[in-house]
């Protein structure tokens, strides 16, 4: 596995507005400045540089999000995933503190055929704080799609998610998962996440679940953009 781009940030909040303290990028891996909310978050564009992910590229982010701070992190466009000898990886790691809300939504990974990807994502929610996660991944052929998520509220495992596609499954799929321990909000959640699987009823099919501290909804369809608009309107979110 080769160390393709790394980025790791710390955003931390103050007079009601989200500041980004601090924020490396190393290797392909490359961020905007970030672009203030009218809610006071903040929104960050992540992306790599070059053609794709190419076989044995591992890619990571790591952030920290402190209390009542607000972080949007989105893509930039979507990303092949190019087939090769090794499988290519992205690995995520989140720190989401008491009162700080944090939404990942990047753009979808696009597997050429024969291409094998692995993704993990580890997200650690202190008290209130909150975490919605927006996956999308479209399938152009026979690839192999790995998909490994955890979290944690409080120290205590709240949320596991293991994922597996692989054959001649050309689609797309998507995912997304809310952790918070507020029993409103996943109620909230899964609400829209009904009305918008009814709307979107004739390109999308979706499931919903839900475990003690979290909430997950599964997508597939025909056509990647179908999937990723019904994804980012169940996490409830108007990127550009």
């Amino acid at each position: 596995m080769r160390a393709a781009g790394s980025i790791a940030l710390t955003c931390d909040a103050g007079a009601g507005r989200t500041r980004l303290r601090a924020i490396r990028c190393e290797g392909l891996s490359r961020s905007s400045r970030a672009f203030a909310v009218p809610s006071g978050a903040i929104r960050l564009v992540l992306s790599t540089l070059g053609p794709g992910v190419l076989a044995g590229d591992r890619f990571t982010v790591t952030g920290d999000v402190a209390e009542r701070a607000s972080l949007i992190a989105c893509g930039q466009m979507a990303t092949p995933v190019f087939a090769g000898t090794s499988p290519s990886q992205t690995d995520a790691g989140w720190q989401i503190a008491d009162g700080a809300t944090l939404l990942v939504a990047g753009e979808p990974l696009l597997l050429e055929p024969d291409s094998t990807h692995a993704a993990g994502a580890t997200f650690a929610v202190l008290g209130s704080g909150t975490a919605i996660v927006v996956d999308t991944f479209g399938l152009r052929g026979s690839a192999r799609l790995s998909m490994r998520t955890r979290a944690t509220l409080d120290g205590k495992l709240v949320y596991r998610d293991a994922y597996d596609i692989s054959g001649d499954l050309a689609g797309a799929f998507g995912t997304v998962t809310l952790i918070a321990a507020d029993a409103g909000a996943r109620a909230a959640f899964l609400e829209r996440a009904h009305a918008v699987s009814a709307n979107f009823a004739t390109a999308v099919r979706a499931g919903c679940g839900e475990t003690a501290a979290a909430a997950v909804v599964r997508l597939h369809g025909a056509r990647v953009w179908d999937v990723r608009a019904a994804a980012l309107a169940i996490a409830g979110a108007t990127l550009p």
